[in-house]
């Protein structure tokens, strides 16, 4: 195995890659993606019967797709063609993409599902009408209500979706976040997040290490970096992002403290996510 440090700037922002040349792990695109887009189609109009891997109540994304969202979300005049609201596709074939570590449209610091975290999930707040305060991006939208508007699902319909986050919010057969044209590549889950030092002096930095299981596929995928569970998100300053090169298995940013207060970070990529919490004193 070989390791390559290699060290860049972004943003004023230094930000280091750690390489991993070795075995490479491919799969080939799911044959059942096609007849999965065909199911899509008759569900849109009006069908409720669900995937074969989709037990009905069960919390996995092809039964939440069947159970919940196609019978009362993705309606040509909500989430689906050709209205789309809030720029969301539920009728979409690559469903996870849109929805796992995905940041919203109404609120672009808020992810719609954060893997192993539904209490940092914006759709948990939209499906429990809570949280909901603050003025949406006119971009998106220039209302936040609680969804569906004006029959809001069963709460088992509501714990089943919160489960299956709390679970990692795995994509099942659907095309997974970050998978581009190969979908059949395996993207890497982050394992770790760690720091020099968890807590700091306002205008110091400390640096922090986030470690996948194995390096990214060729492509690359997205690390999304975010902060939750606070009340001024400007205690902390870093990238809201990073580019991941093909083989990379850790990335190493700068956190600058901006003021006093505590603050979490959220590091999310592949299907979960993790999270250290950073006080500037």
């Amino acid at each position: 195995m070989k390791l390559a440090v290699a060290t860049s700037v972004a943003g004023g922002v230094r930000v280091r890659v750690r390489s991993v040349c070795g075995v490479r792990r491919t799969g080939a695109i799911l044959a059942s993606i096609a007849a999965l887009g065909a199911a899509l189609v008759v569900a849109a109009c009006g069908s409720n019967a669900a995937p074969a891997d989709a037990a009905p109540g069960e919390p996995t994304l092809a039964a939440i797709r069947s159970d919940i969202f196609n019978g009362s979300c993705a309606q040509s005049s909500c989430h689906g063609s050709p209205t789309l609201a809030a720029k969301l596709d539920l009728q979409d074939n690559g469903l996870c993409s849109l929805l796992v570590s995905h940041k919203s449209c109404l609120f672009p610091d808020k992810f719609l599902v954060l893997p192993g975290k539904p209490e940092a999930s914006f759709l948990m707040d939209k499906l429990r009408g809570t949280a909901l305060s603050g003025t949406p991006d006119p971009s998106c939208a220039t209302t936040n209500e609680r969804m569906p508007v004006d029959q809001p699902l069963a709460e088992a319909k509501i714990s089943q979706i919160e489960a299956w986050i709390k679970a990692g919010a795995g994509c099942g057969s659907d095309v997974a976040p970050d998978a581009g044209i190969d979908a059949g590549e395996a993207l890497a889950n982050v394992v770790s997040i760690s720091a020099g030092s968890t807590m700091i002096q306002v205008g110091n930095t400390t640096q922090v290490t986030v470690t996948l299981n194995h390096g990214a596929p060729p492509g690359g995928q997205s690390l999304i970096l975010s902060v939750y569970d606070t009340d001024d998100p400007s205690v902390l300053g870093f990238l809201p992002s990073l580019q991941l090169a093909e083989g990379v298995s850790s990335v190493m940013f700068d956190v600058m403290g901006n003021k006093v207060g505590s603050a979490t970070i959220v590091a999310a990529s592949g299907g979960s996510s993790q999270s250290i919490l950073i006080t500037v004193m």
